[in-house]
């Protein structure tokens, strides 16, 4: 029984970080999947270490990041979930493609698109409406391609 319970489990966890990142891709980005992600207290970690703090922030700068490319795409892989309890902890490998908003990039560069690999590690607890993130921080391992130009590392 609670082998069963731990694989349902786990896949609330996986889906959460896929349905999350689909959501991204789609530019459905809304308080309102923040909530259905993120513990009341949940926290993302941007790549450049900056912390959002609650549903509201974490929106707002999900929210302005977006709006800094005019696609994404987001694949996650080898989910690897550790339960303690009424709290997990994830570890994915991410690789992701981003083709900058008109504008943003560097008018005089070959590319206008960049591509990066790296890790999502985060925890999760248990909730009454489900799991939650209370903590997703994403670290970057490798990136090739166009940078931005006039983009403070506090917006990504």
């Amino acid at each position: 029984m609670r082998a069963t319970i731990e694989s349902a489990d786990r896949a609330e966890i996986s889906a959460l970080l896929s349905r999350y990142y689909r959501a991204v891709d789609d530019k459905r980005v809304d308080r309102a999947l923040v909530e259905a992600t993120f513990a009341v207290d949940g926290r993302w970690v941007s790549p450049t270490g900056v912390a959002r703090v609650g549903h509201e922030a974490i929106a707002a700068q999900q929210i302005d990041a977006i709006a800094l490319f005019r696609a994404t795409h987001h694949t996650t892989t080898d989910h690897l979930i550790e339960f303690e309890g009424d709290t997990a902890r994830l570890q994915a490998n991410v690789t992701a493609m981003h083709l900058w908003t008109p504008g943003t990039g560097d008018a005089a560069a070959l590319e206008s698109h960049f591509l990066a690999g790296g890790v999502f590690e985060g925890h999760a607890v248990r909730t009454s409406v489900g799991w939650r993130f209370s903590e997703l921080a994403l670290r970057i391992v490798w990136r090739t391609g166009a940078l931005p130009i006039h983009i403070s590392p506090e917006k990504v």
